[in-house]
């Protein structure tokens, strides 16, 4: 029986170039740091530590700690230097990005509905950010953050996707079995939390490489759950 539903966000519950995304966030991050770093290389070391945090989990460590100890050492500059100035970038910056992120008005419904049928509701993201900037990026699709239990990030999170643990932390955060959640998500790397015994319901169409338990779009979710077809 399911009793809760992991929503992926990007291209999911919202209509995102994610690399056009990137590039404009790095655009306006990296200058900030202009006085440390050029950059290019900054832009270079940030997605090299991400691409480290997501790889290389340390146990015990949250995301955000593997990925200062990562940048931090590549660097040469401390943490107590570096983190109030991303802290600055999310708060002031970051919103900024916002005219890049298209609301899915019938997300807002389906999220909505589910939390109304008793379901417990998670955020899980492919991009590796803080979780202020996860909270800001539910706000532009017209939600709030309240909506969810679970709202995966980089300092909230030991694990990245798609590494199975990560699914696990959250099935745990919600306080419920693996067995008990849905994931809805548009990217097939998502499937490998089936092997938690997590159920799948894909965006898209069926075919041979589609080896989820539903498939459809968000108004057949919607109907799902509306029916108690769940």
């Amino acid at each position: 029986m399911i009793q809760a539903i992991l929503f992926d966000l990007e291209k999911t519950l919202t209509n995102i170039d994610s690399a056009e995304f990137m590039q404009n966030y790095l655009g306006i991050l990296a200058p900030r740091f202009a006085h440390l770093l050029p950059p290019d290389k900054f832009s270079k070391q940030l997605l090299k530590s991400l691409e480290v945090t997501q790889k290389e989990p340390k146990l015990g460590q949250t995301n955000i700690q593997t990925f200062f100890d990562d940048f931090c050492k590549a660097t040469g500059q401390s943490i107590q230097t570096l983190k109030p100035i991303f802290e600055e970038f999310y708060a002031s910056d970051f919103p900024t990005l916002r005219c890049l992120v298209q609301v899915n008005p019938l997300g807002v419904k389906v999220v909505e509905y589910a939390i109304q049928q008793g379901f417990l509701t998670a955020a899980v993201s492919n991009l590796i950010m803080p979780l202020s900037a996860m909270q800001e990026q539910i706000r532009w699709m017209g939600l709030e953050p309240e909506h969810f239990k679970v709202i995966s990030s980089l300092d909230t999170s030991h694990y990245c996707k798609p590494h199975i643990e990560f699914y696990r932390e959250i099935a745990d955060s919600l306080g419920v079995g693996p067995e008990s959640c849905l994931l809805v998500s548009k990217d097939p790397k998502d499937f490998v939390c089936q092997e938690l015994g997590m159920k799948v319901f894909f965006i898209g169409e069926q075919s041979s490489e589609v080896q989820s338990d539903f498939v459809g779009q968000l108004d057949d979710l919607l109907r799902y759950i509306s029916l108690g077809s769940l």
